[in-house]
């Protein structure tokens, strides 16, 4: 957009690109349900102002616990985030079977109107737009110029939108700037040689939207959008407890870890299912995770309990903690680093706890591998608790697992120009070189243990892992890597093939 110029100086300025970021550990992505919005489709957002203007503000009288219609838990979930300290998040709203308000608008015939009748529909499906009002009015061509029409749109919970003076031939493009309504011809062109009215107006009222609750099979078309995703690093889904129970709930979680616990380069964050209220409860869910766990998937997740009492209006409204907390994750990454645990983190923008636990009943969720929120005395709530749900001690604490998060893609970023390379000393010194920088730079900023590099890491790619007799097709590199926090070493495997590209391996 052009600026003000002085004689000889031009100033433009342009906004900043938008293009994903892989190797930041700091960016989420929230499965959930939204007012509005595209439905299944990953959208990219900045800051919560530009989440408002994508899928609309979030509505709900306070106080409020089961969500309604346009008072869902992600979009305040959400908010936690960026409020806490989040950058960037990747949103897909989730939805079921829905319809799209819609009002038609007979024009007739209008010098220069391509069609004579139009449907005026909301942008997204739900019921959010019903009741919406758009008035139109035509003024024929005048001295001044030729036919235009404006349009004001007034959707209940959203700020309205005014279009003025559009010319008739543009005017269905030109409204594809809405946020609310597009404009489809809906009629033939309007017979040629009738003359129109001098001005015209038209009052008309959306209805017609319908919405549902989500089923498992959306939510597990959401979970597979995340998942084909390279930039999330932390993954949320806060209304799933309250749209899905029993078995169908159960499946959808287990569906979230198969498709991360491959990726090896991100955390789920989980709420506890709003209905179940006491510790046994909650303690036979975690159980119930833990039973269908293969061995591998916990320690992709960590569950955070309880829900979050947050300022909303005059009132306050619960909202689960994965969307604070996943902002605090993101905040402490930025100011010390992915390796950096969580635990004992000021949580901000929420001022109670929605359940107040008795000390047996948070050692009884301790031992069950829930991390809790706290409220303690002069600090407010802070995050009480950095593991995962897994049992095993090398996949049970958030920092280590973030650690190799962040190592995983640095090195994928590293190793996967050379996949098409061919196996040759040449090829395997500059894979060394290239991941042993990845380590030097996580040994300087702290992250690793020991006073000097070779205590801390160790990259092999010689004979010993690739004999005369392998693939030549079939490079492997071996890494040991030693967290500063805990003290186990993580083993990673590292397999480059020209057939089959990069392929990560944690031992």
């Amino acid at each position: 957009m052009a600026g003000e110029a002085l004689p000889g100086v031009c100033l433009t300025s342009a906004p900043r690109g938008a293009g994903a970021e892989p190797l930041r550990t700091d960016v989420a992505a929230f499965l959930g349900r939204f007012r509005r919005g595209p439905v299944g489709v990953p959208v990219r957002v900045e800051g919560w102002n530009e989440a408002v203007g994508v899928f609309g503000p979030p509505q709900g009288p306070p106080g409020g616990r089961v969500p309604r219609d346009g008072a869902f838990a992600t979009p305040y979930a959400l908010r936690g985030f960026f409020e806490n300290g989040g950058r960037t998040a990747w949103v897909v709203r989730v939805s079921g079977p829905a319809g799209t308000a819609r009002a038609r608008w007979a024009a007739g015939a209008l010098d220069g109107l391509p069609a004579a009748a139009y449907r005026v529909t909301a942008t997204t499906p739900g019921t959010w737009a019903n009741g919406g009002r758009v008035a139109i009015r035509y003024q024929a061509s005048t001295v001044a110029g030729p036919p235009t029409v404006s349009v004001r749109i007034a959707v209940p919970g959203e700020p309205p939108e005014a279009f003025p003076g559009l010319p008739l031939p543009e005017a269905a493009d030109r409204l594809a700037a809405s946020r609310l309504v597009r404009l489809v011809p809906d009629g033939p062109p309007p017979p040629p040689g009738r003359p129109g009215p001098i001005s015209a107006s038209w009052e008309l009222t959306l209805t017609g939207g319908t919405g549902s609750a989500p089923t498992r099979g959306a939510y597990e078309d959401a979970v597979a959008a995340q998942a084909e995703l390279p930039e999330p690093a932390l993954v949320a889904m806060p209304d799933l407890g309250t749209d899905l129970a029993g078995d169908a709930h159960t499946d959808v979680v287990l569906a979230l870890l198969r498709s991360v616990a491959p990726l090896h380069d991100r955390l789920a964050v989980l709420d506890v299912p709003p209905r179940l209220s006491s510790a046994d409860e909650v303690v036979g869910w975690a159980r119930s995770l833990a039973e269908a766990d293969d061995g591998r998937l916990l320690g992709c997740a960590a569950a955070y309990h309880p829900a979050l009492r947050t300022p909303d209006g005059n009132g306050l409204r619960t909202v689960p903690a994965s969307g604070h907390v996943l902002g605090v994750i993101a905040r402490l990454d930025g100011e010390r680093g992915a390796h950096h645990t969580p635990a004992n983190a000021v949580v901000l923008e929420a001022v109670d706890l929605a359940a107040d636990l008795p000390g047996p009943q948070q050692e009884r969720l301790f031992d069950a591998g829930i991390d809790l929120v706290r409220c303690t005395r002069g600090r407010g709530l802070v995050v009480w608790g950095g593991r995962t749900l897994s049992a095993d001690p090398r996949a049970r604490h958030v920092a280590h697992r973030r650690l190799v998060h962040l190592l995983v893609r640095a090195v994928r970023r590293a190793a996967g120009p050379l996949v098409f390379d061919v196996n040759s000393p040449e090829l395997r010194l500059t894979l060394v070189r290239a991941v042993t920088s990845v380590l030097l730079s996580a040994f300087r900023t702290g992250a690793l243990a020991g006073a000097r590099p070779e205590q801390a890491f160790r990259v092999v790619c010689d004979d010993t892992n690739n004999p005369p007799e392998q693939d030549p097709g079939r490079l492997v590199c071996e890494i040991e890597v030693a967290p500063a926090v805990p003290m186990e070493f993580i083993r990673l495997r590292l397999v480059l093939g020209q057939d089959r590209g990069l392929e990560v391996i944690e031992a």
